[in-house]
């Protein structure tokens, strides 16, 4: 029964990539075209509080309403968020409810992620959190391939459809197979109180913060290297769609495998070396400059294979450190995605200012992931 549980979570998460996927590698894009490109920064910044405010403070709703209920209601909003952006033409309100909707997604996130958990044996959080990997960036992949082969020539406002659509049938789906699952009885803790309990344990402040690093190099990439690559470099959609398609393989293939080693030795070592990796590859972005497709396939592709190390590496660590109830940490560990869209634009706002080169971003981001090198070699045995 648990495995039957798992399976319908995994395909949740699948339908639930991608409408994501969609919107991902253009929301950038699109913003930069409605309301500027200065103002990018800003909203993104603004949806990233939206989503820390909701984190923080639907945790009494969530317990409320139960898991299930809680899914429903926020998948109708975000269903709602994706019919408007495709529908919308003043600025202001688009970026509403785009800060609305950026919100919301993460609320989804958090919400798989309590099902997941409930659902997992501690000895086998690496295998299953990677295998979850697998399902949502097999959608992200599919989704950027289809952009290859035919939805690049659409409009962003197509796009959005589209994701509305996916959307509501992620809706169907929850509504019809998740209604079953059950509830641990949640730790009831006020906000404060559990941020305070969060910090004061050395694993979950140290999960947080190579979760931290992890996501403002995903924040930087998913929004400043679509500009980069199609306004600075001039690559089509269609090449974009393949060149983010390839970069993603290793999400496919290294999850499950380094779960389940990370289940029997531990996470450190290959913490230490997907940064490294990360790391280099990103620096390499700054001389590489208006190179062929070969090219930036190959660097996105290496920095991916660090990002994919970390990510499952980062989880495992984390979830072996919490228990089914304690839904309020994963809430605390899951802010880490809005604060580095807080974070990154500002870094990003600066480095702008004194720096006129777009590519220099790369650099800093390079340095920024050294720094989980260091982080990840404070780990030790008694720790995992």
């Amino acid at each position: 029964m648990m495995t039957h549980n798992r399976k319908i979570i995994y395909w949740a998460g699948f339908l639930f990539a991608i409408p994501l996927a969609l919107t991902y590698y253009i929301n950038s894009s699109f913003l930069s075209s409605v309301v500027g490109e200065g103002y990018v920064g800003i909203i993104y910044t603004l949806g990233s509080i939206g989503s820390l405010l909701a984190l923080f403070f639907v945790q009494g709703l969530f317990r409320k309403l139960g898991g299930y209920k809680f899914l429903i209601l926020i998948t109708i909003l975000s269903t709602l968020c994706f019919f408007l952006l495709s529908r919308l033409e003043d600025p202001l309100a688009i970026s509403i409810i785009f800060i609305i909707g950026f919100s919301l997604n993460i609320l989804i996130s958090f919400t798989l992620d309590e099902f997941l958990k409930i659902f997992s044996e501690n000895n086998k959080v690496g295998s299953v959190r990677g295998i979850f990997l697998i399902f949502y960036h097999l959608a992200l992949i599919s989704v950027l391939l289809a952009f290859f082969f035919f939805l690049g020539k659409y409009d962003f406002k197509v796009i959005y459809f589209l994701s509305f659509l996916v959307t509501f049938l992620f809706l169907l789906v929850a509504f019809f197979t998740l209604k079953n699952l059950p509830d641990p009885k949640y730790d009831k803790m006020s906000t404060l109180k559990f941020i305070k309990s969060f910090v004061q344990n050395r694993n979950l402040l140290r999960a947080y913060g190579i979760s931290l690093l992890l996501q403002i190099f995903y924040a930087w990439m998913i929004i400043y290297t679509p500009i980069y690559l199609s306004i600075h470099l001039g690559f089509t959609w269609r090449e974009i769609g393949i060149v983010f398609a390839v970069m993603l393989l290793p999400f496919i293939f290294i999850p499950y495998h380094l779960g389940k080693y990370a289940d029997k030795f531990g996470e450190r070592k290959i913490l230490m070396l997907g940064f490294t990796i990360a790391a280099l590859a990103t620096f390499s972005i700054f001389f590489v400059g208006k190179a062929g497709i070969f090219i930036w396939t190959l660097i996105l592709f290496m920095t991916r294979i660090g990002a994919a190390s970390i990510e499952v590496m980062s989880d495992a660590y984390f979830f072996k450190h919490i228990k089914p109830e304690n839904e309020e940490f994963v809430g605390v560990y899951r802010s880490a995605s809005p604060v580095s869209y807080i974070i990154g634009p500002l870094v990003a706002s600066v480095i702008f200012a004194f720096f006129p080169s777009f590519n220099f971003l790369y650099i800093v981001l390079g340095i920024i992931m050294l720094f989980g090198v260091y982080l990840s070699s404070t780990i030790r045995k008694s720790d995992i």
